[in-house]
This record gives structure tokens, C-alpha cells and sequence, in this order.
């Protein structure tokens, strides 16, 4: 996995290397007077400056949440060997325990209903909805952990599930080191959409989860939002140097946004509780609503401070 840190840290000083001399400085936001070619006075610099972001500031934390991912992948490929053999031996209850195991594993990677492309096509076949599909859940297109939900809880079938187990451990280990990397890629583009997921991981919460919209009857919406707040607080963890030193109070703003919402996640029975979300009582819901709102709303000027520059532009 440090080989994963090191290749993206050479990357990022290849990229830089025709960058001015400034590229990698320190941001500051400072109140500073310019002065004209002639020595008269320039424009004033605003209290409130945001200083940029090029490509290889952002080098190091990208490199450390690739390593993350890799690492979670790698435990997912013997959850889903454990959950494989309950399937295929038929113990239902051992199968469902195994599959919220290994769907939390996933979502913590930041991918929850393959929000935002994540890992393009491949990501839709692991963790898509059938929603748009033609034919919906009857689709051949319709796979992955989404479909094995059904198999087992609307469907009753080990044998079923197994199938749809097999193809999706296939599936999962074509997200090899080399295919995480591209989907996480050192360019503006790139570091400027995986920034995003600092706020979007909870606001796909906030629309799919809490609407039970990606729920197909294991009734594990609970343990999914508990999942994409870990993901949130890996994404903040790895930023957290880049927010702080431009926006010092985002982070521990978001903190307790997120200690507040896993407390709302306990009170209404904690990640393991299997509950309908739209037969709990009205109060309870809009808590959970209220808080994953909060996190959202804190979080959203992440993407546009930490927009990257390029050089020259």
C-alpha cells in the first residue's frame, strides 16, 4: 500500500515540476497591500482570501485515501467469501448478517449507490439501484449488493443469492490498486471531484438512504448512514490540513455535526438495527434528517475552497 503513497507523491512532483516556484506554499489568508510596477499602491488583498489550491497540495491526501480504499477492498473480498458460503449452505439469517457486513464495508469507501460515478460503470454493477433501469429489478442489468438484498430478503433464496454473490465478488476484484487510481486520478478534474465527496457522500444519504429510495428489504438504512458518516470522516481526516489553514472552523463544525448525527443513529437503534425509517415515528426521522442536513450544509464550501488552480490560469 506505501507503493500506492509513493507513486501518486511522484506523480504530483512531475506534474509541478513547470509550476511557478509558489505552487506548493503554504496558503495564507492575510490582509496585504500590492505594490504597482510604477510603486504606487495596488488592490488590497481581502481579510477574507482564500488562498488557491494546485494540483499537488493535494497530492498526499489523495494518496492516503487511495491507500484506504485499497485496504477496505481488501477486506471486502473475504466478507464476501463468508457471506459466498452462508448463501450457498442456505442459512438465510447467516447470509443477511454477512451481507450488511460487507455492504457497510463498501459504503465506507465513499461509493453508496455508486453516487457521483464512482468507479464509472464498474461502480453501477457493484452497488447501482434499479431504478431507471428498463425493466427495474427484472432487469439482467440490475447487480450487485442491491440485488443480492433482494435474493434474500424479498425473494427467501440462498441459491439465487449465491449467483448474484459469485458475480459480484468478480466484480470487485476488477478494483485492483491500478483501476482505484484511475478512478481517483492526480489532474484538476480529478482532485476537483473527489473533493466534492467530502459533502456529497451525506447528501446522497440525505436523498436515497433516509428516503429509503436504495432500500430493497433489509431495512439497513440505519447502519448505511452510519457507514457513509465513517467515509465522511475519513474524507474530512485526509483535507483537514488544506480546510483548516482557509477556513479554520469547518472542520470542527463538521466534527461535532457528525458526533451529533451518530447520536441520532444510536437513539434510533444504532447501525445493527434493521427499522423501517418510514414507520418510525415522525420525530425520530426528522432528527436524523435535521442532523445529516447540518453535516451537508457545513461541509458544502468544501469543494469550492479547495478548488484547484492551475497554474497560469
Amino acid at each position: 500500500m506505501k507503493s500506492a503513497v509513493a507513486a501518486l507523491l511522484m506523480a504530483a512532483v512531475l506534474a509541478g515540476c513547470g509550476n511557478s516556484s509558489h505552487a506548493a506554499d503554504p496558503p495564507r489568508t492575510t490582509t496585504t497591500t500590492a505594490l504597482g510596477t510604477g510603486g504606487t499602491a495596488g488592490r488590497r488583498v481581502s481579510a477574507n482570501y482564500v488562498a488557491p489550491v494546485v494540483t499537488i497540495q493535494l497530492a498526499q491526501p489523495l494518496a492516503h485515501y487511495t491507500v484506504y480504499v485499497d485496504d477496505l477492498l481488501t477486506l471486502l473480498h473475504g466478507q464476501l467469501a463468508t457471506l459466498h458460503a452462508a448463501a450457498l449452505r442456505g442459512d438465510l439469517s447467516a447470509a443477511e448478517a454477512d451481507w450488511s457486513t460487507a455492504h457497510f464495508t463498501w459504503l465506507e469507501l465513499g461509493q453508496d449507490d455508486s453516487a457521483y460515478g464512482a468507479f464509472g460503470e464498474l461502480g453501477q454493477q457493484i452497488d447501482g439501484m434499479a431504478a431507471g433501469l428498463p425493466h427495474t429489478v427484472h432487469s439482467p442489468a440490475f447487480t450487485g449488493f442491491h440485488r443480492i438484498e433482494l435474493d434474500l430478503w424479498g425473494h427467501h433464496s440462498g441459491t439465487a443469492a449465491a449467483a448474484d454473490i459469485a458475480h459480484l465478488a468478480v466484480l470487485v476484484r476488477r478494483l485492483r490498486p491500478a483501476e482505484v487510481q484511475r478512478d481517483l486520478p492526480l489532474t484538476a478534474l480529478g482532485v476537483d471531484a473527489w473533493v466534492l465527496r467530502c459533502h456529497e457522500i451525506l447528501e446522497d444519504a440525505l436523498r436515497d438512504s433516509l428516503s429509503q429510495n436504495d432500500d430493497y428489504g433489509s431495512n439497513s438504512d440505519l447502519g448505511t448512514l452510519a457507514a457513509d458518516v465513517n467515509a465522511t470522516h475519513e474524507m474530512l481526516a485526509v483535507l483537514a490540513p488544506l480546510i483548516e489553514a482557509r477556513r479554520p472552523k469547518i472542520v470542527p463544525s463538521a466534527t461535532t455535526d457528525l458526533r451529533v448525527l451518530t447520536r441520532e443513529i444510536e437513539a434510533a437503534g444504532g447501525p445493527a438495527a434493521h427499522r423501517n425509517l418510514r414507520a418510525m415515528p415522525l420525530r425520530q426521522r426528522q432528527a436524523l434528517e435535521e442532523a445529516t442536513g447540518a453535516a451537508v450544509e457545513t461541509l458544502a464550501p468544501v469543494s469550492e475552497i479547495l478548488q484547484v488552480t492551475v497554474p497560469g490560469s
